[in-house]
């Protein structure tokens, strides 16, 4: 999946493919995560948003999509 580099102090890049509805966030620290099930609105939501890091945590975490720990903690 390509990865997309955006404009955040946590975020470093987030990809989505909307086939699968797979959602990735890459953070600045190095980890990165993998959400499935997500919208492709709300994947545009996210790119829109001036808070991207605060969209990840408020919205995305906690919608219940499919979670996976891809690499880092």
């Amino acid at each position: 999946m390509q990865r997309r580099p955006i404009r955040s102090t946590s975020l470093k890049a987030v990809g989505y493919d909307a086939t699968t509805e797979t959602l990735e966030i890459e953070y600045r620290h190095g980890s990165l995560v993998r959400y499935t099930g997500v919208p492709a609105a709300l994947y545009e939501a996210l790119l829109q948003v001036p808070g991207k890091a605060m969209f990840v945590e408020q919205v995305i975490e906690r919608s219940g999509y499919g979670r996976q720990q891809v690499r880092g903690s």
